[in-house]
């Protein structure tokens, strides 16, 4: 389990790239890049917002 600082810094990071127009898979990068666990990722992920939805089916693509 990632730390609380460590989550608090990539989150931080994520939410800049999303300012700056990166999109879902840019902030995924981002966070397989650093090594987050999966649920970790679809935890932040809802914390900037995205619905579950998008990201069930941004994950079903992955699948493929």
């Amino acid at each position: 389990m990632t730390s609380e600082f460590v989550r608090n810094i990539h989150l931080a990071t994520a939410q800049r790239l999303k300012e700056q127009g990166a999109d879902l898979n840019g902030i995924v990068e981002h966070f397989e890049n650093v090594y987050l666990p999966m649920d970790e990722v679809l935890e932040m992920l809802g914390q900037l917002g995205y619905p579950q939805q998008d990201l069930k089916q941004f994950l079903k693509g992955l699948d493929s």
